[in-house]
């Protein structure tokens, strides 16, 4: 019995954190060059949960569906914002979403969570649909263009339209500063040892003046708004200036303007990330192409897709979740231990830096055989709903779920139907897309592509006509 009762002891005991051997200043190194190839390395060597040193953090990477469920679903205050997500993400949104633990979280999440369900996002194609038709019709075909800062640009002008309803084209100065505060939140993010903004350095003082500058535009809009409540109650801004906690408050202008630059970041960069990796791959994967070219063609008949049309499409977003699968924006979710625990019997030291890698997750053999193939044809409804719970997470999950999934979800699939209906896009030969690290995953140095349009898109129609007359 006394033997018995030590084996069951020694059972539950749990177990040393596995670790790559690789010494600290190699994973720096690592961490620098290709940190992808670290987070599938762990998961490869290690399993579910490994670690390495990087410099003096110990860092745990978690890439399994069960593990993962434990540490954003089960047991998500165990697992907190780290220290470096919040020095980082709260010098620029503040206590936005991306940011807030806690009651607070909660109670903004509460507010703001209602304006992104799916019943009430369907509204927002045609303001999709009117942006990227707009902005392809410009595009030339007599020259190669970046792809990348296409896609940076068009979902500036939807995420500009749906917030405030109006077109960035409009102030240059704005554009240019939001890009400069994203720009130097991604350099400090993939910073092992990040500096505060405060520091006086000339990156950091450009960020701050660009800061101050989108700052203060989002609070003329916030005050022109309280003036004019009437003007635009249905965008963005206007529903959560419209929205009241349950005790009856509206939100404060500070909270609102840091949920503003939340939102704004949060559906900017990582939509075009995903939509550049999605023209990308089927611009190398021509029998795709032409399958997701005859579904469209079709369904629409040359007309802008609806709301109305995007069930019967889809194999339309197929494609995008596979692109999203292979390249998630989100390479790892960033969480630090809170105390002493373990996750699946492994042991965790309170302040680790734990990695929840969707990346790795998507790139695991055992979920997806051939992880380096792309197969739109995995997310068929049946082989789908076949995969474990968690196994597929763009997003996120538990209670940080990223708020605008179903928006994200419903523009890319929008923007992926809308760029195979009106365009056919082409890569060098040679070329080969080299994924990039920088909060989102990217191709490192933009994507170099040639477009030729397709005859229907009614604002290069009318320019034509307009030029002719």
């Amino acid at each position: 019995m006394t033997q018995t009762s030590v084996v069951t002891k020694k059972e539950r005991s749990p177990r040393k954190l596995p670790m790559l051997p690789t010494g600290p200043l190699q994973a720096v190194r690592a961490m620098r060059r290709d940190p992808l190839s670290l987070l599938r390395r762990v998961a490869d060597e290690c399993g579910g949960v490994g670690g390495f040193r990087l410099g003096p953090q110990l860092v745990a990477v978690v890439s399994s569906p069960d593990l993962i469920h434990e540490v954003l679903v089960e047991r998500p205050g165990e697992f907190v914002r780290g220290r470096i997500q919040r020095r980082v993400l709260g010098a620029v949104m503040g206590d936005g979403l991306l940011v807030s633990e806690g009651e607070l979280h909660a109670k903004q999440r509460r507010l703001v969570l209602p304006h992104f369900v799916p019943r009430r996002i369907g509204r927002h194609v045609e303001v999709m649909v009117q942006e990227a038709e707009r902005r392809i019709a410009t595009w030339p075909e007599s020259r190669e263009l970046d792809l990348l800062a296409e896609m940076n640009a068009l979902t500036m002008d939807i995420v500009t339209k749906l917030l405030f309803s109006s077109r960035l084209e409009d102030n240059q100065r704005l554009a240019d500063a939001i890009t400069e505060v994203l720009s130097w939140e991604m350099r400090a993010v993939a910073s092992p040892v990040p500096l505060p903004m405060s520091v006086p350095t000339p990156g950091n003082r450009r960020a701050r003046a660009a800061l101050t500058f989108v700052r203060d535009w989002f609070q003329r809009q916030v005050d022109q708004r309280r003036a004019e409540p009437d003007a635009h109650p249905d965008d963005l801004l206007g529903l959560l200036l419209a929205s009241r906690y349950e005790d009856g408050g509206a939100m404060p202008d500070k909270l609102l303007i840091d949920e503003v630059l939340t939102l704004w970041g949060a559906a900017q960069e990582t939509s075009a990330d995903a939509q550049a990796w999605t023209c990308y791959l089927l611009a190398t994967h021509p029998d795709v192409y032409e399958r997701a070219r005859q579904e469209v063609d079709s369904v629409l008949g040359g007309r802008p897709v609806t709301h109305a049309d995007l069930p019967r499409l889809p194999y339309t977003l197929q494609v995008f979740k596979e692109s999203l699968r292979m390249y998630p924006p989100a390479a790892a979710l960033m969480r630090e231990a809170a105390r002493d625990t373990e996750v699946g019997g492994v042991r965790i030291r309170r302040h680790t830096l734990v990695l929840v890698s969707p990346y790795a997750l998507h790139h695991r053999p055992e979920l997806y055989p051939e992880p380096a193939r792309f197969d739109p044809d995995r997310f068929t409804r049946e082989r789908e709903s076949a995969l474990p719970r968690h196994a597929f997470l763009p997003f996120g999950t538990g209670k940080h779920v990223c708020v605008g999934n179903h928006l994200a979800m419903m523009e890319g699939h929008v923007l992926t139907a809308t760029l195979v209906q009106r365009v056919e896009v082409s890569v060098p030969p040679s070329y080969r897309a080299e994924p990039e690290l920088v909060i989102n995953i990217r191709p490192r140095g933009g994507l170099p592509a040639r477009i030729t349009h397709r005859p229907g898109n009614p604002f290069r129609d009318t320019t034509k006509e307009g030029s002719a007359s």
